[in-house]
């Protein structure tokens, strides 16, 4: 057989490789993150013809004569050359301007790491080293995305590995002290409402009054003004005004004084129940693990009765007094402040609720924990920004700046080791080097932040696209297809000297 038909078959073999390789480049040119791949070949082996010879004699040296069987694969390397950068103007979206990898992880031992799950609490933590802890991938791709509880994470959920924000747990101490408060809150809720919508009614029937009085009174001026006759239409007018004055009076009146359901009940109830709420709020300052962060709650609401003229006593004829008319305008003036007072007493109570509530929930500070672990936002946060050093920051519901962590990048020896393992992933290989420097297992300080150790810079609001070229792959697609054509061409006209060789004895 002849040596070319196999140095064929290998070319061809190895452009077909090439057009795979060339195929995944263009299939990802709109992958975030993706690092091309290129393939390059060497010759397989040489056969000896001859042997090279020194200069001997009167004649100068031979050359070896060999004969070369064909190619094979030399090398397919990952290029890890930046992409460019796009802008997307989301805020967890994250390039990287330089070199480096974000470190994500799955969580492969839950003791190791201090995370919220089941309704308990963590501050976030990974205790010892961390691929104890998790199995760590690397990943160029920073369209990242919050899961339910707030965690930064990937595309597939994997956990964005970094430095935590000091996040304070809650105590037991404080979730009684919360629940304790909380417990009081709902017991003031009804009383309070009770006496927002009875102040409501009770205004209604005061302003109806006051409008009786006025009526009743233009009543009896124009009767006197037409000679005070006994009957007649005037007469008539003025008495039904009367009879409306007494009737709005008696109901109003009935609504001030009913024993189980009247305002000056409803007013004493919502005093005594003010008043255990401020005990409770005495309490709550008292007791540890906060102090000092309310005051007293004071309100002018009070009982009515007495504030107001005694239209019973009021006969048909006799006008009521401008005193009389002056004590209605200025009980509806007191019950509008009553209403005032009742709007500040509502958000004091508000505030009081948000203290009580802020126990039970975790908190943050504005400095980092120095600790490596898991990236959180908490899910009350307001808004949230992060660094061209990779600091996540937020503003939390009382409008104060709190840290969330810091995002850590990892840098390798020879990131052209590293091993692809699919969505958009690296895995750390024999060759790639180890960011473990010392060998004792990966330690937050082997995780570099962004800036410093030759590592790059983070841009929010942007993404690393794809460093595939499509016109460098085309053309590469070119020379791949004349280059497997060729080879093709090679077995065919080593095939047509076999037909010749064969027809050689016929």
């Amino acid at each position: 057989m002849l040596r070319s038909l196999y140095s064929g078959i290998s070319g061809m073999k190895n452009f077909q490789l090439k057009l795979d390789v060339i195929g995944n480049n263009i299939a990802n040119v709109g992958t975030y993150g993706y690092k091309k791949s290129r393939i390059t070949f060497k010759e397989l082996v040489n056969q000896q013809i001859s042997g090279a010879s020194a200069a001997s004699g009167g004649l100068g040296g031979v050359n070896p004569k060999q004969v070369g069987l064909g190619s094979n694969v030399g090398t397919i390397d990952t290029i890890h050359t930046s992409g460019a950068t796009q802008t997307t103007a989301r805020t967890l979206d994250l390039a990287i301007t330089g070199d480096g990898f974000f470190p994500v992880a799955t969580i492969r031992d839950f003791s190791r790491v201090n995370i919220d799950s089941g309704g308990k609490i963590g501050n976030n933590i990974i205790s010892g080293n961390i691929n104890n802890a998790a199995d760590l991938a690397y990943t160029r791709a920073g369209n990242f995305y919050l899961d339910d509880r707030g965690y930064l994470v990937t595309g597939d959920g994997m956990y964005v590995v970094g430095e935590t924000g000091e996040k304070s747990i809650p105590t037991d101490d404080g979730i009684k002290k919360a629940n304790d408060a909380l417990t009081a809150i709902a017991s003031f809720n009804s009383p309070y409402e009770n006496i927002f919508e009875s102040l409501k009614e009770i205004y209604k029937k005061a302003n109806d009054v006051k409008g009786a009085f006025e009526a009743y009174n233009e009543s009896v001026k124009i009767w006197t003004d037409g000679g005070s006759p006994a009957k007649g239409p005037l007469y008539d007018a003025m008495n039904s005004a009367h009879q409306a004055l007494q009737t709005m009076y008696a109901e109003f009146h009935s609504n001030v004084t009913n024993a189980q359901t009247g305002f000056d009940t409803i007013a004493t109830d919502f005093a005594n129940s003010l008043a255990v709420l401020n005990n409770s709020i005495d309490t709550f300052n008292g007791t540890q693990p906060v102090t000092d962060i309310m005051t007293k709650i004071t309100s002018a609401v009070s009982t009515i009765s007495g504030s107001y003229p005694d239209a019973s006593t009021i006969k048909a004829g006799t006008p009521a007094s401008s005193t009389q008319l002056d004590a209605m305008n200025q009980l509806l003036n007191n019950l509008e402040s009553y209403s005032v007072d009742l709007n500040n007493v509502a958000q004091t109570v508000i505030q009081y609720e948000e203290a009580a509530e802020s126990l039970k929930e975790p908190s943050w500070s504005s400095s980092l924990s120095g600790e490596a672990g898991l990236i959180q936002i908490p899910l009350s946060a307001k808004s949230f920004s992060i660094g061209p050093d990779g600091t996540v920051t937020f503003v939390n519901k009382t409008g104060e700046l709190n840290v969330a962590g810091q995002l850590r990048l990892a840098n390798f020896p020879n990131a052209g080791g590293l091993e692809k393992i699919g969505g958009n992933l690296f895995k750390e290989s024999s060759n790639s080097g180890s960011i473990d420097r010392n060998g004792n297992g990966i330690q937050l300080d082997e995780l570099y932040a962004p800036g410093t150790e030759g590592t790059g810079s983070i841009t929010s609001g942007a993404l690393e696209m794809s460093n595939v070229d499509l016109s460098e792959e085309f053309t590469e697609m070119i020379v791949a297809q004349r280059g497997f054509q060729s080879n093709t061409k090679i077995i065919t006209t080593s095939d047509e000297i076999l037909q010749e060789l064969m027809s050689l004895k016929r």
